[in-house]
């Protein structure tokens, strides 16, 4: 796997904290938002950040970011088409209002600008301009969107993925618009595998679904999930280059077999929030998280873990003493558990509700 396909948050700081950064730097001081599309209009960039669903995030006349409109469904086309991953993903529900559905997701790449005005150097921006069609096309987004609003990142309304902070340069990008061998990317022994076409692309799609699930439940119904993976599985039934004993596709029908078999595992029985530091982080196939933050989220999991302990080794207390007529103390309850007296002070609220 190419390297650049996994870029690495640099000076151990968290990618959201980067990027976020970066938009504040990048967008214009006066800048069109909105909630309502047609209704933006021009307020300051620091206030529009905070506040509005909508907002510009490319100066006039200068490129910081390329935005692309896809469809909600769509959201992992840059993977499938082995494109480079991009910095940011909008998407999902207006939280504002739980029952209206905003179709579509947008992706965000951080590049290195480019002047766009028409005093600029006419090969950069024939560059850009190609760059950004190669891109949309090999994404399937929107041709006719153009912005200049964007879904806003950093607004509570949508669901905002900050996978990482590498700054793409119009050079790396248009590389990748010419790749079309596909790699496999797990640590997995291949070679365990039974010469079988069913069980080849069961093993590439729950591999896929294991990384895409936290994404689906938090954006998409059971219904466009097993569409996405659907749409996974054709483009894993293709062996016209493999040692198998047959190498046309399955049918149908055994396609469908094993997208139900794998879509239903995955979003009923399969669950990766329980695993803690880097492993609960990858919500993609991209490694977008450091040590730093891995170490971070590993001791969030281990205090938790230790606090819901406690909490039930001091109800438990509380119940024994209340049962032999006592009142329960803090003094009471450090000597039922062995703990002391301070450390259970800091639970004190159990205390209050008994």
């Amino acid at each position: 796997m190419n390297s650049a396909l996994q870029p690495l948050v640099v000076e151990n700081k968290c990618a959201q904290l980067l990027l976020t950064q970066r938009l504040f730097q990048t967008t214009p001081p006066r800048t069109l938002s909105a909630d309502i599309k047609h209704e933006a209009r021009y307020r300051y960039g620091d206030l529009a950040l905070k506040t509005h669903k909508y907002i510009q995030i490319n100066p006039k006349n200068i490129v910081f970011w390329l935005v692309f409109d896809i469809d909600d469904e769509n959201t992992f086309s840059w993977e499938d088409k082995l494109l480079p991953p991009p910095n940011i993903i909008v998407s999902g529900l207006d939280r504002a209002d739980s029952s209206k559905v905003v179709g579509g997701a947008h992706l965000f790449y951080a590049v290195q600008f480019v002047p766009s005005s028409n005093a600029s150097r006419e090969k950069p921006v024939r560059f850009l301009d190609d760059v950004k069609k190669g891109m949309t096309l090999q994404l399937g987004a929107d041709a006719d969107y153009y912005g200049p609003l964007s879904k806003n990142p950093l607004n509570s309304s949508w669901n905002t993925s900050f996978l990482h902070a590498h700054e793409y340069s119009l050079n790396e990008l248009n590389n990748y618009l010419t790749k079309v061998t596909k790699k496999r990317r797990y640590d997995f022994d291949w070679s365990l595998v039974a010469e079988s076409r069913n069980c080849m692309v069961f093993h590439e799609l729950r591999f896929i679904a294991y990384e895409r699930i936290n994404y689906a439940k938090e954006n998409w119904t059971y219904e466009q999930w097993e569409s996405h993976l659907f749409n996974i599985a054709q483009s894993c039934n293709e062996f016209s280059s493999s040692d198998l004993p047959k190498t046309h596709p399955l049918n149908h029908s055994e396609l469908k077999g094993i997208v139900k078999s794998v879509a239903n595992f995955t979003w009923f029985k399969y669950s990766s929030s329980n695993n803690r530091g880097r492993a609960g982080l990858f919500l993609l196939q991209i490694k977008i998280v450091t040590t730093k933050l891995a170490q971070q989220q590993g001791a969030k999991f281990t205090h938790k873990a230790r606090r819901t302990n406690t909490e039930e080794k001091i109800t438990r207390a509380i119940t024994k003493i209340q049962s032999e007529g006592k009142k329960p103390s803090q003094v009471l309850i450090a000597n039922e558990i062995g703990m002391t007296r301070q450390a259970v002070a800091k639970y004190k609220h159990l205390l209050e509700i008994c």
